[in-house]
């Protein structure tokens, strides 16, 4: 039985401790399924299911349905939710409000900030407000952390980072795995490499498409999708409007060595 799924993609499947990837263009709908998989919006159609039932199905007359604490998201631009007035507190709102005590708080609160490797002394007592942005999203991504959800669901966590501090956060995705199963939502196909398991989003549904860096296989019809891809495909883009036949290839470098190779064999023999 998978940890959580979507009975509107009968494909989509989350297992316990593995990455997950969601690949979509820009206003695709990755953000409102992001909202659906934390049980923050009811799907339009279809049912989320975490452990194979439905949280948020009417459980009774006087019994209000509840959303799984153990399914936790980041939103996109997450810094603009921090409030409180100190990063311990900020990241010690979602245990707190779990009812644990004073010692569990802190020891989550701890934990959390090391694994998105920002010191808890140096910035406990500090006003997440005074922070540069990269620390910001930390600090909101400390934050689910320390929930320790068996889900952790990531709406385009690097969106309108710089690219340092955009490679920076990537970097962050090894220290999360085997704490929980990871959803990662994003628009570039880059990002995607990481995962075990890839889909992609687009008008006619979510479907499966190849995992790590294999997802570059069918590049073409990542680029038609509207997919954020590297550089060197731009290239091959235009090569290949001006007829160069390229052959299938599974990674930007792979690809590169194609073009080149291409390009020697024509001047040569020319």
């Amino acid at each position: 039985m998978p940890l959580l799924n979507h009975t509107r993609y009968p494909d989509f499947r989350v297992d316990e401790g593995e990455v997950v990837s969601v690949l979509g263009a820009p206003g695709s709908g990755k953000s409102r399924l992001a909202l659906e998989l934390a049980f923050l919006e009811r799907p339009s159609s279809g049912d989320v299911l975490f452990h194979g039932s439905n949280p948020l199905a009417k459980r009774g007359a006087f019994k209000k349905a509840k959303r799984p604490h153990e399914v936790t998201v980041l939103v996109q631009n997450a810094e603009d939710q921090l409030f409180a007035r100190t990063v311990f507190d900020d990241v010690a709102f979602g245990p707190r409000r779990l009812r644990l005590d004073a010692g569990e708080v802190e020891e989550r609160v701890v934990v959390a900030l090391a694994t998105v490797r920002l010191d808890p002394e140096d910035v406990r007592s500090r006003s997440p407000f005074a922070l540069s942005g990269g620390e910001k999203r930390r600090v909101a991504l400390a934050g689910v952390l320390a929930m320790r959800p068996e889900v952790l669901i990531l709406d385009e966590p690097t969106a309108n980072l710089d690219p340092q501090t955009r490679n920076e956060f990537l970097d962050l995705l090894e220290p999360l795995r085997g704490t929980g199963a990871v959803v990662w939502l994003t628009s570039s196909a880059r990002e995607a490499t990481a995962a075990g398991r890839t889909y992609l989003l687009r008008d006619t549904g979510l479907e499966v498409v190849p995992a790590g860096t294999t997802v570059f296989h069918n590049w073409r019809d990542l680029e038609r999708a509207g997919i954020e891809l590297p550089g060197i495909y731009d290239l091959a883009l235009a090569l290949d409007h001006r007829g160069m036949s390229l052959p299938t290839t599974d990674s930007p470098t792979e690809l590169k060595e194609a073009i080149i190779r291409q390009w020697r064999e024509l001047h040569h023999d020319r």
